[in-house]
């Protein structure tokens, strides 16, 4: 009894001592990351801006695909379509709100020089 009861504590601390450390590594990693500037963090967001509008195309062709073959899904074709409709407006909206937040950037660098 009183070895399982030494064996689950040193475990316990093994697992502890294991995610402390981690945890730490993390955090020295974060420290040492360069800090980017506003037209880096704008040309990330067009990046990602870019990337959504890449998405959007191939969503309103899987659409488009499924309206001229709507046969094809039989009683799934309605979910299947909603639930790409659903994800072409939430692509919509993040290309958007990424177009947005690149554009606040730039300002920011215009009002610093």
């Amino acid at each position: 009894m009183r070895k399982k009861i030494f064996s689950v504590l040193v475990l316990t601390f093994l697992v502890a001592s294991l995610s402390i450390a981690a945890e730490s590594g993390d955090i020295v990693a974060a420290k040492n990351k360069p800090v980017l500037s506003h037209e880096e963090i704008a040309q990330r967001y067009d990046d990602r801006a870019k990337r959504m509008l890449d998405k959007i195309t191939e969503e309103k062709q899987m659409l488009e695909d499924y309206e001229l073959h709507s046969y094809y899904y039989g009683r799934e074709g309605q979910d299947f379509a909603a639930h790409h409709e659903a994800l072409l407006h939430k692509f919509e909206k993040a290309a958007e709100r990424y177009k947005e937040l690149a554009t606040i950037h730039r300002e920011m660098v215009k009002r610093s020089n």
